[in-house]
């Protein structure tokens, strides 16, 4: 996908539905989630052919510097995995 992939709408890939669902299910009480350095590039390497996953649905920032971050859903992010489940 192009960067395109990010700042437009577009279907869900199941890999970023399984991402979604990670971060909720192991966010803290704070929201963010622990992205290790292996999973960053997904949220941040736009030469990623698939692409990075979508802003206006979670928000990810380093932490250290060993390329290691967190990632949080955006209220956008939190209702359409409320909206998923309705669907299936």
């Amino acid at each position: 996908m192009t960067e395109d992939h990010m700042s437009k709408p577009h279907k869900l890939t199941e890999g970023e539905k399984h991402i979604l669902k990670l971060i909720r299910r192991d966010s803290g009480v704070d929201g963010w989630t622990p992205v290790s350095k292996a999973v960053a590039p997904l949220f941040v390497d736009k030469k990623i052919p698939c692409g990075t996953m979508p802003d206006a649905l979670c928000e990810f920032e380093h932490i250290g510097t060993d390329g290691a971050g967190r990632a949080r859903l955006t209220q956008k992010g939190i209702d359409v995995l409320d909206t998923m489940a309705w669907l299936l």
